[in-house]
């Protein structure tokens, strides 16, 4: 099964929906998974992140505002950049996990079927320059995911092993 879904993407991306069913022997379960494969069909970079709030029909300007400039604690993400809060921490979806697709190339969210509508309503993709033009900086490359995918779990699953970041960890975080 494929199709298009409407997230917020923009002209030059894709955005293909491929679900799959298998039964997990160990817990006796069937899991459905979605896969949201986003393609960068353009000549620019496109970025995506995972909003803590549904992004209804907010500008790309308050999906950008919120998502870097507003506070999530005693921080928010820009400031947490430029103190170096990052460096040694595990991405945190909805606070410091931005992918950066380039030109050509593609990224899946692999979601369980029980969480699709919940993560789909705060999937965000946007050109790059646009993002950086609107904060006054340029994001530096050690702050994007590296990985072509990510698993997003439901609230449910906390059975999940610590040492996958998305980052590289170095000897010292061991």
């Amino acid at each position: 099964m494929s199709s298009v879904i409407n997230l917020n993407a923009q002209n030059e991306i894709s955005v293909d929906t491929t679900s799959f069913c298998y039964l997990n022997g160990i817990t006796q379960q069937a899991q459905a998974i979605y896969e949201y494969r986003i393609t960068n069909n353009s000549s620019e970079d496109y970025l995506t992140w995972v909003s803590l709030a549904p992004i209804n029909n907010k500008s790309d300007i308050e999906l950008v505002h919120e998502y870097f400039k507003s506070r999530k604690g005693d921080f928010n993400f820009i400031e947490m950049m430029y103190e170096n809060l990052l460096d040694k921490r595990p991405i945190s979806i909805g606070f410091s996990f931005v992918k950066n697709i380039t030109v050509g190339k593609t990224f899946s969210y692999f979601i369980d079927k029980a969480d699709a509508k919940f993560y789909k309503e705060r999937i965000v993709i946007l050109k790059k320059k646009d993002v950086e033009q609107y904060l006054r900086m340029q994001i530096d490359e050690k702050y994007f995911f590296k990985s072509s995918c990510i698993y997003l779990i439901g609230k449910n699953s906390s059975n999940i092993d610590s040492s996958v970041t998305g980052r590289q960890s170095t000897q010292q975080e061991k």
